[in-house]
């Protein structure tokens, strides 16, 4: 779910002004990038009068010949990479001038890993100031919480006082208390939880320690859409040349890149993780789990931080993993840390498909027509994209639609307007609208038919435990629509819909969720997530065999409906 950020970038100034700022911006961008790659010094333009910063930066990437990992970029800087920039003017930049003026009013850089360009959040409060620089001492005023547009422009104060920590701990636990929709949905005493952290509170506490503190204390809510908006703490940023997927509550390696050090050892694809630098699995996610941002859902932290963290720590350091190789037997491997987190491969699919930047289609060889959509991250973009889709697939006496892995961005009412026959109830959502935990607001989210007609036939829906905030929605509203059958593994759960931020007297900004949305049924999707009509587990041998029995089953399912209509 999105909030605008609105700046304009103000391309009028001296030739000395510009030289200089050029100049800075050449050498901020590429101490960054880490890299001299020449393609970097290409020049760029690019002109919109809205866009998120995600798809400006595609679009540079794309102008001098680099690739651009979305999902990564994404998993490692939402929600900062998913915000509106206004009035868009770039004229005669290169590429990574043009990069450093888009990315550093968010609080975004970039560094490219093999030719490919990929996010990362700025270091913000991580580290004290170096000698000689400047740094904010007091707060920067009264503290206040709004539900307009993300606040921008705001860093938090570098130096506070025990006074001043004890202050802004209180503002954010009284703002959190009036301003937090699910207390009671998820039986949270937040009394105790205050009491809890405010016994933690060190008078000697560096500050970057107490905003960790503060971190974890917003983590209490295990709410993946309530996070501290500019303060991030350092996450493992490298790992060794090899992916990590959970398959039946266990991490096994999916990929071993080719020519690697770990595939020069003899690591293979479908060994099975058991311990990272002498701890099991338990302990390393429960070492990891103080630094990462609570997820909605227990699934969907463990899937994710086993993806992204699991083998990770400082670059060049090194890893010693213990594997159970598909062989049966135990083996430890040292390995270097050379890569950033990388995304695990999708598996392949087996018959051609029409790439668009948002959703792939294409007929099943069943003759049932399947629609893949892998972000709602594009608003107009996606539903264009949905509607070319379905078109082409017009006269398929059935439909797959594949939302595994989709990590949402804008609700698509569009999109599911094309499946409906006539106005439906879809979801209910419960906004606060009182200090009170119990003060909600009831909202019933009607949707109706859109487009030039309407597809009537028979839908399986592909949902897994990454499946989540708007694709959770939009898997919310077919199923109450009862539009779809839906196949897989329950979804992320992360659907408490709206938010507001709280401001603190120190420059911090903390996005709380302020409402949760149900299904038509009253059940909430927060936490519950969307529990499919047919469970179906893939295991790591059907990753390995190139099987998608999600898949499979659900073609079945439709072909059966068909024939019986």
């Amino acid at each position: 779910m999105k909030r605008n950020l609105k700046y304009t970038l103000v391309l009028a100034a001296s030739g000395l002004l510009l030289t200089a700022l050029a100049l800075e911006q050449t050498i901020l961008a590429q101490a960054a990038a880490g890299t001299a790659d020449t393609r970097l010094g290409s020049k760029v333009k690019y002109t919109s009068e809205q866009a998120s910063v995600q798809d400006i930066v595609q679009s540079l990437a794309e102008q001098v010949g680099l690739r651009y990992d979305r999902q990564k970029s994404f998993t490692q800087t939402d929600p900062l990479c998913r915000q509106w920039v206004r009035n868009v003017a770039i004229e005669g930049k290169t590429c990574n001038e043009a990069l450093e003026q888009v990315l550093k009013p968010v609080g975004l850089c970039y560094q490219l890993e093999a030719g490919v360009l990929v996010l990362s959040r700025q270091a913000k409060g991580t580290h004290p100031p170096q000698s000689g620089a400047s740094s904010t001492s007091v707060p920067t005023g009264k503290g206040y919480v709004t539900t307009g547009p993300t606040p921008t422009g705001l860093e938090p104060a570098q130096m506070l006082s025990a006074k001043e920590q004890r202050e802004n701990f209180d503002f954010l636990c009284q703002a959190i208390d009036e301003t937090y929709a699910s207390f009671e949905l998820k039986s949270i005493d937040w009394g105790q939880v205050r009491r809890r952290y405010q016994e933690r509170l060190d008078p000697a506490a560096s500050t970057d320690q107490f905003y960790r503190l503060l971190f974890q204390l917003v983590n209490e809510l295990k709410d993946t859409h309530s996070w501290l908006q500019n303060y991030q703490p350092a996450l493992p940023d490298s790992g060794p040349e090899l992916t990590v997927d959970l398959f039946e509550g266990k991490p096994f390696i999916v990929a071993v890149n080719a020519d690697s050090e770990a595939a020069g050892l003899g690591v293979k694809p479908g060994s099975e993780v058991l311990e990272v630098d002498g701890l099991s699995v338990e302990d390393k996610l429960k070492q990891l789990r103080i630094g990462l941002r609570a997820c909605s859902s227990e699934r969907a932290f463990r899937r994710g931080a086993c993806r992204y963290y699991l083998l990770g720590g400082e670059r060049g350091t090194t890893v010693d993993l213990k594997l159970r190789l598909p062989d049966g037997h135990a083996q430890t491997f040292r390995l270097q840390r050379t890569l950033g987190p990388v995304r695990p491969p999708r598996q392949p699919c087996s018959f051609g498909l029409k790439e668009q930047r948002f959703v792939q289609f294409g007929r099943h060889p069943s003759g049932l027509g399947y629609i893949r959509i892998t972000s709602f991250d594009g608003h107009e973009e996606v539903a264009q994209e949905f509607d070319q889709a379905l078109e082409a697939l017009r006269t398929a006496p059935g439909l797959i639609l594949d939302i595994r892995d989709n990590p949402g961005g804008y609700g698509q009412q569009r999109i599911v307007g094309r499946l409906l026959q006539r106005p439906t109830l879809c979801a209910i959502s419960f906004i606060k609208n009182g200090p009170g935990h119990g003060a909600l607001k009831r909202q019933d989210d009607i949707l109706e038919p859109t487009g030039p007609w309407q597809y009537s036939g028979p839908i399986a829906l592909l949902v897994n435990d990454l499946t989540g905030s708007a694709a959770d929605l939009f898997a919310c509203y077919l199923r109450s629509a009862k539009r779809v059958v839906t196949v897989g593994s329950t979804t992320h759960g992360n659907l408490s819909g709206v938010a507001a931020f709280a401001v603190l007297p120190c420059g911090l900004i903390v996005r709380i969720s302020n409402g949760y949305i149900c299904d038509a049924g009253g059940k909430p999707i927060e936490g519950n997530g969307n529990a499919p009509d047919v469970i179906v587990a893939p295991t790591i041998s059907d990753f390995l065999a190139g099987r998608d029995p999600v898949l499979e089953k659900a073609v079945a399912l439709i072909r059966e409906k068909s024939q019986r209509n």
